[in-house]
C-alpha cells in the first residue's frame, strides 16, 4: 500500500518479530507500507517486552549487553527499516518510544525487536505509524486533479 496521510497501528512482538541477528530464527514485520524518498515517518511505541535477559524493558531497549555490533544499536529496542527485503542490508534505525523524521531511501517499512535470537523473548509494543507523502507526490496529484477538472469543463463547453 503507498503512503497515505494517516496513521496505522502494529503489533511487534518480541519473539516473532525479533531481527534475530544471530540465530535468524524470527522474522521483522513487514507493515506493507510503501514509503518514498523524502516521506516523512512517526512513529511511537507503548508497552513493554523482555529479551530473556536484563528484565523488562519500553521500546528503547537497553545497553546492559552494550550494542548489537551489526546495528550499532542497543539491545531490546523497537527498530526500522526501508527496503526491499528486510534482510537484505544494514540500513536499521533506532525507533525506541519515538521516531521523527524523513525516508532516506524508498522501500517497504519493517518494525522488529532488536536482538541475536527470539526463542525466550516475550511481550510485545504497540507502534503507531504516520506516513505522509512528500510534497512533490501531493503537488503531482494536485496536478492530475486540476488536468482531471479542466478535460471536464472544455466537455461541458463543447456540449453547450
Amino acid at each position: 500500500m503507498a503512503v497515505q496521510a494517516g496513521t496505522q497501528t502494529f503489533e511487534v512482538k518480541a519473539n516473532a518479530n525479533s531481527l534475530a541477528t544471530t540465530a535468524r530464527d524470527a522474522v521483522p514485520l513487514n507493515t506493507g507500507i510503501t514509503l518514498n524518498l523524502g516521506d516523512a515517518l512517526a512513529i511511537s511505541a507503548t508497552g513493554l517486552w523482555d529479551g530473556g535477559g536484563c528484565g523488562i524493558f519500553d521500546a528503547n531497549g537497553t545497553t546492559c549487553y552494550g550494542n548489537d555490533p551489526i546495528t550499532g544499536i542497543n539491545y531490546f529496542s523497537l527498530i526500522g527499516k526501508i527496503g526491499a527485503d528486510a534482510l537484505a542490508d544494514n540500513t536499521w534505525f533506532k525507533v525506541g518510544t519515538s521516531y521523527s523524521g524523513v525516508a532516506a531511501s524508498a522501500g517497504t517499512l519493517y518494525l522488529a525487536f532488536l536482538d541475536t535470537d527470539s526463542f525466550n523473548n516475550s511481550g510485545f509494543v504497540t507502534a503507531s505509524v504516520t506516513a505522509v507523502p512528500e510534497a512533490a507526490s501531493w503537488a503531482l496529484m494536485l496536478a492530475g486533479l486540476a488536468g482531471v477538472t479542466a478535460v471536464r469543463q472544455v466537455r461541458r463547453r463543447q456540449r453547450a
